[in-house]
């Protein structure tokens, strides 16, 4: 009951806050005092701070960069606007979701109300204060690290019990924000196979430990170099990578083929999995929650009928009619050479599919990235809503590739090992090959786009690289970009109405002021 009115006042505080930066009554934080008195009042508290971290990335549609930054052929998707979206059109943002902060300020807020508060628990050992700290600043930095990305210039919150409104700090004093909270994780949290919970049961990698701080760390870091051009930023990212891949912080191993990444990664606590953010029926909606871009390659518009092979229900005629997205079997040859396992282990009977009859395929590869179908069975028949998986949020093929990525941008040594370990495993042929044409770089670039098809990340990584404006990499939109356009945010979500509403002093990004 007392957790129960805790989440209640807590809600309360969120849905009046986090824009305006908390519109409440102060006394309420007498409750703060009521309610923190033990490990177990605070242990309550930080499951419910990983059930909003899940609420971010566990949405029904993907949030704008995601679309942007997805190669697909056509688009069935009716209510995406993922092509409006390339185009950067303002109604187009209007429309779709994952436009809005709140959600992000939530898990901030949710993080500072327990650092806030844990002196206040009666004999806390200095080891369970310290990791809630850990948990606590991991969280910040994360959110801290995806609005920078997002938003780029962004208020950053006080504590817990301010009730200021707050103006937009630069991008770059987001990012150090993320950087900071994301370093004192690095130094409180234990490695993933040492650290127990309030239970003294050892956790999983679901909850953050040594080894996500350092991905993390390595991941803003790479942002920061690219974004302002700092080689020593990519240093340090460098560093963080090299932690991870030499087992410093945790024990990590990529698994041995690609078919392994799809039946084996994808799903759940893996070798390869350095972080993930578990999918699970306990939060309300999570179960249709699409935590990867790549899911609607493999799922219907219509519950039900698209999605096969992964859908038991659906058949090889439908998904032309019904796939979210769709890629065209040429597409997929161009991606992955004859001789990369991946084109095989990703898309299902490819090389047979794709001599198959157009009058059943459309032409259309058939993606098989996930390899387990979630089902609803209230319907007759069952109706496939979701895969079923949790979401792996990084993998060490990506920490491998983001080292390649640092060690080329810093000048350091080895990125070309760093790239040819990934593509051994593929088998795909080794760099220099005759189709890497454009340098070192981009063929990094190409391999994370590879390796990483489904997974989401591939709008960043265009951005971190400076290749928005290169041809067919998002639009010809994109291409006629100025430089001033980017300066003045045209690479960022737009900020809504609802925020200006929320907080007076709030302000549009030039670019998308003079649009909107």
């Amino acid at each position: 009951m007392r957790l129960k009115r805790l989440l209640y006042l807590v809600g309360l505080l969120m849905c009046c806050s986090c824009g305006d930066m908390l519109d409440v009554e102060p006394e309420i934080a007498v409750t703060y005092t009521n309610y923190f008195q033990n490990e177990q009042d605070v242990h309550k508290t930080y499951i419910d701070m990983y059930a909003k971290i899940r609420e971010v990335y566990f949405q029904y549609q993907l949030q704008p960069h995601h679309k942007m930054g997805l190669v697909y052929d056509q688009c069935n998707e009716y209510y995406s606007y993922a092509n409006e979206l390339k185009s950067l059109s303002v109604e187009a943002f209007k429309k779709v979701a994952g436009t809005s902060w709140i959600l992000h300020y939530n898990v901030i807020f949710q993080s500072n109300l327990i650092l806030d508060n844990l002196y206040r628990v009666q004999d806390l050992p200095k080891d369970r204060e310290n990791f809630y700290k850990g948990h606590c600043y991991f969280a910040k930095g994360l959110m801290y690290y995806e609005i920078a990305r997002r938003w780029g210039n962004a208020p950053i919150t006080r504590d817990a019990k301010s009730i200021d409104p707050l103006g937009r700090s630069d991008a770059k004093v987001v990012l150090d924000t993320a950087l900071s909270n994301a370093l004192r994780a690095f130094d409180l949290l234990k490695n993933y196979d040492e650290a127990v919970d309030y239970n003294g049961q050892k956790l999983k990698k679901y909850y953050a430990h040594k080894g996500a701080a350092a991905a993390l760390l390595a991941n803003i870091y790479a942002w920061k170099g690219g974004l302002f051009n700092d080689s020593d930023a990519y240093e340090e990212a460098e560093k963080y990578c090299t932690l991870i891949i030499e087992n410093k912080v945790g024990i990590y191993k990529m698994v041995d083929t690609p078919e392994e990444v799809c039946s084996v990664v994808m799903d759940r606590m893996s070798s390869e999995s350095v972080f993930e953010l578990l999918n699970s029926s306990i939060d309300f909606g999570f179960t249709t929650g699409r935590f990867s871009p790549g899911i609607n390659f493999h799922i219907g518009a219509n519950y039900g009928y698209g999605g096969y092979p992964l859908n038991p229900f659906g058949s090889l005629s439908n998904n032309q009619y019904e796939n979210l997205y769709l890629i065209k079997n040429d597409r997929v040859k161009k991606i992955w050479g004859d001789e990369d396992l991946r084109r095989a282990a990703y898309f299902w009977k490819f090389d047979e599919m794709a001599e198959a009859d157009n009058e059943v395929t459309g032409g259309y590869a058939y993606p098989y990235f996930w390899r387990k179908p979630l089902l609803d069975a209230a319907w007759v028949p069952a109706e496939m809503i979701n895969v079923d998986g949790n979401k792996i949020f990084w993998r060490l093929a990506e920490i491998y590739l983001l080292r390649a990525e640092a060690r080329c941008r810093a000048n350091l040594p080895g990125a070309e090992d760093d790239l040819n370990y990934v593509r051994n495993r593929a088998h795909a042929k080794i760099y220099p090959a005759d189709t890497d044409t454009e340098g070192l770089q981009m063929a990094i670039f190409r391999e994370r786009e590879r390796e990483m098809f489904f997974d989401g990340e591939r709008y960043y990584d265009i951005v971190r690289n400076g290749y928005y404006n290169f041809p067919g990499m998002i639009s010809e939109t994109f291409e006629k970009l100025s430089e001033q356009d980017v300066k003045d945010g045209a690479l960022y979500v737009p900020i809504m109405d609802t925020e200006m509403q929320r907080n007076t002093l709030m302000r549009q990004n030039p670019y998308w002021l003079a649009r909107w």
